[in-house]
């Protein structure tokens, strides 16, 4: 499922097309900027080419908005360096607190246009003038109605992230949402290593820094999403208070194999039993709005490199009795010759989303 870049009359924003087979995913975190490059000769063969991870200090993004302008341009510009791409087919993201994302069913026999609907159903909500969206077809089901996704987004939320880049000598070919970028994701794992699961419904978890965005969706549309409480800065905050380390040695333990002998103990299983809980809650509120057809018949976890992963995902099986699976996305690419296995499986956890916008492109 792809989504193409919001449209906008602002003509200071300057919007590349190519037709290359290389595609560049950007998104950053209140922690990190991640950058992943790929190559592909097909849909469901790419390559992992590079990938840059460039850690943010504190206050530069509070809360998913821009703190200080000038900083996350210099780091931009410092990634973009070190990832060392003339790539111009590139992806970037806005997060979908910040966006509206809906899915829309056409009947075939419907009088006006796509984008007479689209139009119609904007205006309900909001003044066209002052947003930016797009749309995009994703299915036909059996009854020939067509199923579309419509994304949307105040104007100057969009131009905020679009100056940050331009500021950074990066120039966008379209803008993701984060939510569809993990949802690309999802559907490159079912395409290459699940494909028993491709019409059936699957609830997607992506742990990111300071929440996991949960899905529910089949057939590359969403039927439920919700923010959970909970991310990498729960794991953070015990380390701390468990080793009394400062904020970066804390990070450096969470993606080093070498841990205390404790650590699963008084770190990583209160918060696989906390995470486990809190999905539980999420598919007791599905459930209570799903229809007997939408039955989950598969938990995908993405975010966790640990060497517990399996007691993790029994566990989430165990209390939810649905089959589960931790996965981390970017490691379903080839990898480039260059690329240090160990140290891709470390912090592969941190870029689905920047994968999935590299998907995007391709």
């Amino acid at each position: 499922m792809k989504v193409k870049k919001f449209k906008t009359n602002s003509k200071n924003k300057k919007v590349v097309t190519t037709s290359s087979r290389q595609s560049l995913g950007i998104n950053f975190t209140e922690k990190s900027i991640n950058m992943v490059l790929l190559s592909a000769s097909s849909l469901n063969q790419f390559r992992l080419e590079k990938y840059v991870v460039v850690p943010l200090p504190k206050n530069i993004i509070d809360n998913g908005n821009i703190e200080d302008h000038n900083e996350i341009v210099a780091l931009l510009q410092q990634a973009k360096d070190k990832l060392q791409t003339h790539c111009k087919n590139v992806t970037v993201c806005i997060p979908q607190k910040l966006a509206s994302i809906q899915f829309l069913t056409r009947d075939p026999d419907i009088e006006y246009t796509e984008e007479e609907q689209v139009l119609m159903e904007l205006n309900q909500y909001k003044s066209l003038d002052e947003t930016s969206y797009d749309y995009q077809p994703i299915m036909t089901d059996d009854d020939g109605n067509e199923h579309l996704l419509l994304v949307s987004s105040k104007r100057e939320d969009v131009n905020l992230f679009l100056d940050i880049f331009a500021d950074a000598e990066i120039t966008p070919t379209q803008m993701d949402v984060d939510l569809i970028a993990i949802m690309n994701s999802a559907i490159a794992c079912i395409s290459i290593k699940y494909p028993q699961l491709i019409d059936k419904c699957v609830a997607v978890f992506n742990i990111d820094f300071n929440e996991t965005q949960a899905i529910v969706m089949r057939d590359g549309i969403m039927l439920y999403k919700q923010e959970i409480s909970i991310g990498y800065e729960h794991l953070l905050q015990s380390i701390r208070r468990c080793y009394q380390l400062t904020e970066e040695e804390a990070w450096d333990m969470l993606f080093d194999n070498s841990k205390p002998q404790d650590y699963a103990k008084v770190v990583f299983q209160p918060f696989q039993q906390q995470f486990t809980q809190e999905v539980q809650r999420v598919l007791q509120f599905y459930f209570t709005s799903a229809s007997q057809e939408n039955d989950i018949e598969e938990i995908m976890i993405f975010g966790i490199q640990e060497n517990h992963a399996n007691e993790f995902a029994q566990n989430v099986r165990q209390q939810t009795n649905i089959s589960t699976q931790l996965i981390n996305p970017l490691l379903l690419a080839q990898t480039d010759n260059h690329i240090n296995d160990g140290e891709l499986l470390q912090l592969s956890s941190l870029m689905t989303v920047a994968f999935g916008l590299a998907l995007r492109g391709i």
